[in-house]
């Protein structure tokens, strides 16, 4: 393997990382090409808001930050008919529907289109269905404080004390994942590492259940789990970036000439609460 291919892989490889983390990230590709980047994503019930366009970065650029695209044509269409998005003033590269009369549901089929400097990107998605039978083992997860012994003396710890199991139906062993949000305006950090963040979102899993461990909890009070039923095309980009660096097999889209995703996901939300004793 020489080193442009080598280079190549490793850029792909960042792209996913970028578009699992939903914030602008470095993109570069083939050297001396740039392309689209979409990040689209429809939430069933939600407006369409979540559509993000930038500009990828070539190997040779010195750039750091994907430019936004912020005066594309899009249009996203459903059923037949056809609603053209706006650029939102607000935040450079995001497009939204402004009517009221696009609503997202579950079976919906929809495509997208863009027209930018010459090029059209397109890509489909259909909106899942909203995850079945949802329960939590339990309403209040409980920690505490506790003394242990390290190699460096003692410390403090946070230690949990009760274990909290989300199940689902999923008969057709579908892909689904859990986001674990603070919602408290008196919640108290458990941990140091968690100061800079405000909620938790697993790995997407085939499975028909989660454990929420110590690490899935990041503050005490009342907190909302959503499940999201994701389909296959988020959860195979999600995969792929667990491939070796060195692998010329490129990571999954299903954006045709472009790069990125468009998905479609459906939800359902359970509340509970962390108490420290």
């Amino acid at each position: 393997m020489n080193m442009t291919q080598i280079n190549i892989r490793r850029s792909l490889i960042v792209l996913v990382l970028g578009l699992l983390a939903g914030g602008c990230n470095n993109n570069p590709v083939i050297p001396n090409e740039t392309q689209i980047v979409l990040r689209g994503y429809l939430y069933a019930g939600q407006p369409v808001q979540n559509i993000q366009l930038t500009s990828s970065i070539s190997i040779v650029s010195t750039d750091t930050v994907d430019p936004p695209i912020s005066n594309a044509s899009v249009v996203l269409t459903k059923g037949g008919t056809s609603y053209t998005l706006t650029a939102n003033p607000a935040q450079p590269g995001f497009y939204h529907y402004p009517g009221n009369n696009l609503s997202v549901a579950t079976g919906d089929d929809f495509t997208i289109q863009v027209d930018y400097d010459g090029q059209r990107v397109t890509a489909e998605t259909i909106v899942p269905t909203q995850p079945q039978q949802v329960m939590l083992s339990t309403n209040t997860v409980r920690f505490q404080q506790d003394t242990v012994e390290t190699r460096f003396g003692r410390r403090l710890s946070i230690v949990g004390l009760d274990t909290a199991v989300v199940t689902w139906s999923n008969p057709n062993a579908d892909y689904f994942y859990v986001v674990i949000e603070s919602i408290d305006s008196t919640r108290q950090l458990l941990r140091n590492d968690s100061l800079f963040a405000r909620r938790f979102v697993s790995n997407p899993s085939n499975e028909a259940s989660y454990t929420i461990n110590n690490n899935s909890i990041l503050y005490t009070g009342k907190q909302v789990l959503r499940l999201y039923h994701v389909n296959k095309e988020y959860a195979d980009l999600y995969l792929s970036r667990q491939q070796d660096t060195y692998s010329l097999n490129e990571p999954l889209s299903n954006v045709h000439n472009g790069l990125g995703i468009f998905s479609a996901f459906a939800s359902d939300s359970l509340y509970f609460s962390v108490v420290l004793e």
